[in-house]
C-alpha cells in the first residue's frame, strides 16, 4: 500500500471514530436532558400528586419529540400530551415492533426505582421504527405510586 492511500485510510477511520465519538456525547447530553426532565416532574408529582397533572400536559413540559408522560404502578395511562384521549388505557401489554414488552419493562424500571429501556418505535409521522430509549421513575405522593418516563430517539 503506498502513502497516499495509507493516508485516506487512516483519515477515513479517524472520522468515523471522530463522528462516533461525537454520537455519543450528543446520546450523553440527551440523556442528562432526559433524566433530568423527569427528575423534576417527578419532584412535581411529589409534592403535588394528581394536581401535577395538568401542568404535565401542558407545552412547557414537551420538548422536540420528548414529553413526561406518568403512568399508574397498575399500567393505567394517567398523562400522555400527544394524545389526552389515550389516557385512562391500560398500558402493560405494550410491546415495540420487535415484540418487546416495554409496558411491562416501564413498570418494572419504575418498582426497582428508575431505569432506561430501549426498543424500536416509529418516530412521530414515520412508519419505520428507530430506537428509541426512554427514562423512567417512580413518583410517590401519599399511598399513591406512579411511573414518570420520557424518551428520546437516538
Amino acid at each position: 500500500m503506498n502513502k497516499t492511500k495509507l493516508v485516506v485510510v487512516i483519515s477515513m477511520v479517524l472520522v468515523v471514530v471522530a463522528g462516533l465519538f461525537f454520537q455519543g456525547q450528543f446520546e450523553n447530553k440527551q440523556k442528562t436532558e432526559l433524566v433530568t426532565l423527569v427528575d423534576q416532574a417527578v419532584q412535581l408529582i411529589e409534592e403535588k400528586g394528581e394536581n401535577a397533572f395538568p401542568e404535565l400536559r401542558s407545552s412547557s413540559w414537551v420538548h422536540n419529540d420528548s414529553y413526561v408522560f406518568v403512568w399508574g404502578l397498575d399500567g393505567i395511562r394517567v398523562v400522555y400530551p400527544p394524545d389526552p384521549s389515550g389516557e385512562g388505557k391500560n398500558m402493560t401489554d405494550l410491546v415495540d415492533s420487535d415484540g418487546k414488552p416495554i409496558g411491562q419493562l416501564f413498570i418494572k424500571a419504575a418498582i426497582n426505582g428508575s431505569g432506561w429501556v430501549e426498543y424500536m418505535w416509529p418516530k412521530p409521522g414515520e412508519i419505520t421504527p428507530s430506537i428509541k430509549i426512554t427514562y423512567i421513575k417512580r413518583a410517590q405522593y401519599l399511598n399513591q405510586t406512579y411511573l414518570v418516563g420520557s424518551g428520546v430517539y437516538i
